[in-house]
């Protein structure tokens, strides 16, 4: 039987975006809190891993939202190791409401590096040294690959990374880029526009004081595409090298009439 861990979580006021919904980001912290606490329980948690000198490194990730949660809703998020493919270790989520309606899914896919020269290590021999556990069925019918840059892409934006931006390990958070390009894309024609999807590949790390560049192109709609689309790069200024690649789907948003006060 395949390992899953599951954790409720309470949308909460500071949560939300200006139309009332839990922000897209609010679930991908939920999935790196999830995350941390099942590998913890299986035996390759941060501490666990520190101590073999090892670390976890998110490279990609790709978020479906069916439906957001808003202000006090209660939502059950899942994960369960899904997989290796090559020297990815693939772990996927599942968000869900009391009812078990499924409000979104993620996969996502990581690397074990060593802690000091950030080598990667193949995943298969090392989590098998000190866990046992069944791999879950996968959310999406294929694994992620690289996402492509289409020519062209302009600039969008540029941010200073800050204290506020870093983790545990002093990098910039995982979902810190995710702020980065949501903010970096919105216009004003999408601020009726809920993300449909997410996706993101970690290429090079951002530290304190580096100044970061954002690159993007929106691509037409077509047949198999959504109304809106935009593909985006974000780059060191200091030496051209890429960070992250992202690519964000929209839809119109559908927003209820809520009472915020009285919920």
């Amino acid at each position: 039987m395949a390992s899953v861990f599951q954790k409720p979580f309470n949308i909460t006021s500071y949560e939300l975006n200006p139309g009332g919904d839990a922000r897209l980001t609010t679930i991908a912290n939920y999935f790196q809190e999830v995350a941390y606490h099942h590998a913890h329980e299986l035996g390759f948690g941060y501490e666990q891993m520190k101590e073999r000198r090892t670390l976890w490194m998110l490279s990609r990730m790709k978020i479906r939202m069916f439906s957001y949660p808003a202000w006090n809703d209660r939502v059950i998020v899942e994960t369960w190791p899904s997989g290796i493919d090559k020297l990815f270790a693939l772990r996927d989520f599942r968000v869900t409401n009391p009812e078990g309606n499924s409000l979104g899914i993620a996969t996502t896919c990581w690397l074990i590096v060593h802690m000091n020269t950030h080598r990667p290590i193949r995943p298969g021999a090392e989590l098998e040294r000190f866990s046992r556990f069944e791999y879950g069925d996968p959310v999406f019918d294929s694994n992620l690959e690289k996402i492509e840059l289409p020519v062209g892409p302009v600039s969008l934006g540029r941010h200073t990374v800050v204290f506020s931006d870093l983790d545990i390990v002093g990098h910039v958070n995982n979902v810190k880029y995710m702020d980065w390009c949501i903010d970096a894309a919105m216009t004003e024609g999408l601020k009726d526009h809920a993300i449909m999807e997410f996706e993101i590949n970690f290429l090079h790390e951002a530290l304190l004081n580096n100044h970061v560049v954002i690159k993007g192109v929106e691509e037409a709609p077509g047949s198999g595409r959504p109304e809106r689309s935009q593909t985006l790069v974000a780059t060191r200024e200091e030496d051209g090298l890429e960070l992250i690649r992202a690519r964000i789907q929209w839809k119109p948003a559908r927003h209820e009439k809520r009472n915020f006060i009285n919920r």
